[in-house]
């Protein structure tokens, strides 16, 4: 847990505060962020909850960050937890993951669970559902991370 409270002060004067938690699936992303829930006491947000199975069609990232928005003034925690992100995937969203956190990260410390790898200086989002990766160059995240393997 220490190296999640570290992270987080690094990004204590950083313009995005957020943490990504990286791996492959049952690397041990989601043991990670729900220990730290149970440390701090901090709810874990899961977007199909919120969202329902699928985003409605045509939504765009403006719609679902203006919804998410909407959902955060009534949040009372400094940090937020994302895990189960799987509606943000659906046929039916175009969001770029990592924009829509960082958005979300100028306001308060954001950590997310990221289904993906580190593959030299690149950062990888492995995205089955939709049957595309995207590839993000280390050196311009703007933010901290943690590898889970």
């Amino acid at each position: 847990m220490s190296v999640v409270k570290e992270k987080l002060e690094a990004l204590k004067d950083a313009k995005y505060k957020l943490l990504l938690i990286v791996g492959q699936p049952g690397s041990g992303k989601s043991k990670l962020i729900h220990e730290y829930s149970d440390d701090t006491g901090y709810p874990i947000v899961n977007f199909n909850t919120i969202f329902g199975e699928e985003v409605p069609e045509g939504s765009t990232s403006e719609y679902i960050t203006d919804f998410m928005k909407d959902f955060l003034k009534t949040y009372k925690h400094d940090v937020l937890l994302f895990d189960n992100k799987r509606v943000l995937y659906s046929k039916n969203s175009s969001i770029d993951l990592l924009s829509f956190l960082k958005d979300l990260s100028q306001e308060r410390y954001v950590i997310a669970t990221w289904n993906g790898k580190i593959d030299g200086d690149t950062l990888i989002h492995l995205r089955s559902k939709v049957g595309t990766d995207l590839s993000y160059p280390l050196d311009t995240l703007e933010c901290e991370y943690i590898v889970c393997q």
